[in-house]
């Protein structure tokens, strides 16, 4: 009998090469729908830690009947001034420790000791002090500069909302715009445009006043700190070290004035008509900086950035927010003081109940 031969068939290089192409297309379309499902794991995330900082701050109001300052300095004394190694440079969020489940590193501050020695002695095991500790929930997980301690200070992925800075200078009583006004506190029958319509806290991102000259903050683009030798635009518990005025050229109030760019060049200084992400922030946020770095909110989530309201519930504030687009908003700082010519974005940041045209209409 004649034996059947059986001859194998293999694969020829195009059949090889169609399958590899099927497959990269598939790859193709799910990866972008894995990254928006990451990314959307990753935004909630954030909005509870927003969540959270809210309940902490209204548990904070129901023991001491009152939101806390921006920030601990010499005494709070208004008309009095302390040398640098006087001041005591806590933050609100160190205020607030023991309602984010931090009470015994809150046990260890006297508060009337300045912040910068103290906590550089305060062992968190592992080689860590307090002034290097990176707290999750502080950080906002689509943020992927929360790393290390930049230059030994931990950093935040959350700011508060201090308003714009003609409306509080340093030991005067005019015109408080913010829930974190510098150096007084806020209760809530002071915010009499509702809780449920005053932004209180925020993300902002490393980028800090070097910001990429053409580029949203979402975009990630680079960029390094304004004064890198120096600067560390978001340590979560030491506020700044000195105060060298609110007349800087870069922090006028209409808006006006230069400041250098990532890239080396000149651009005009943020003013109070832009929305969160755009490359010059809007308010400035208290942001507890070292050399007086206030960045404006931002985020590194695609199309706005999260914010907790001060009735603590989180909302998604988009770009395309209404900033009062007109003709005389660069150089009318009245505009963003009143929140007039339909800057919702401006009215969002102010405690004081203006006459303003803007109606809030959340997106």
């Amino acid at each position: 009998m004649s034996r059947l031969q059986f001859q194998r068939r293999g694969f020829t290089l195009v059949e090889l090469l169609v399958v590899i192409a099927i497959i990269g297309i598939l790859v193709a379309l799910l990866l972008p729908a894995v990254q928006a499902a990451r990314e959307a794991a990753r935004r909630m995330q954030c909005g509870n830690n927003l969540k959270q900082l809210g309940i902490a701050l209204h548990n904070y109001h129901d023991t001491y009947k009152t939101f806390p300052p921006d920030a601990i300095w010499h005494g709070n004394v208004k008309g009095t001034t302390a040398a640098a190694g006087d001041e005591r440079n806590y933050t609100w969020i160190c205020l607030i420790l023991p309602f984010i489940e931090q009470s015994p590193l809150h046990d260890q501050i006297d508060f009337s000791r300045p912040a910068l020695g103290q906590l550089s002695n305060i062992s968190m095991g592992g080689g860590k002090t307090a002034l290097e500790l990176m707290l999750p929930a502080l950080a906002c997980p689509s943020d992927y500069q929360f790393v290390e301690p930049p230059r030994g200070f931990g950093v935040t992925s959350y700011s508060g909302n201090a308003g714009w800075d003609g409306h509080r200078r340093k030991h005067r009583d005019i015109n408080r715009a913010g829930v974190f006004p510098f150096y007084d506190a806020v209760r809530l029958r002071d915010i009499v445009d509702g809780t449920s319509n005053t932004v209180a806290v925020g993300e902002t991102t490393q980028l800090g006043f070097a910001r990429p000259a053409g580029v949203v903050r979402a975009q990630g683009g680079g960029g390094n700190l304004r004064s890198p030798n120096g600067s560390v635009s978001r340590a979560a518990l030491v506020a700044t070290g000195a105060w060298h005025g609110w007349n800087h050229a870069w922090l006028l109030e209409a808006g006006k004035g230069t400041t250098l760019l990532a890239n080396g060049t000149s651009g005009t200084i943020w003013g109070p008509y832009t929305s969160p992400n755009h490359v010059s922030g809007p308010s400035y946020y208290w942001h507890h900086a070292i050399n007086n770095d206030w960045p404006g909110p931002g985020s590194m989530h695609p199309g706005g950035a999260q914010f907790a309201l001060a009735d603590a519930s989180v909302r998604f504030i988009p770009e395309t927010i209404s900033t009062g687009q007109g003709a005389n908003e660069a150089t009318d700082a009245t505009l963003w003081n009143t929140g007039k010519n339909g800057n919702v974005w401006a009215a969002i940041h102010n405690i004081n109940g203006y006459s303003y045209d803007a109606q809030v209409e959340w997106p």
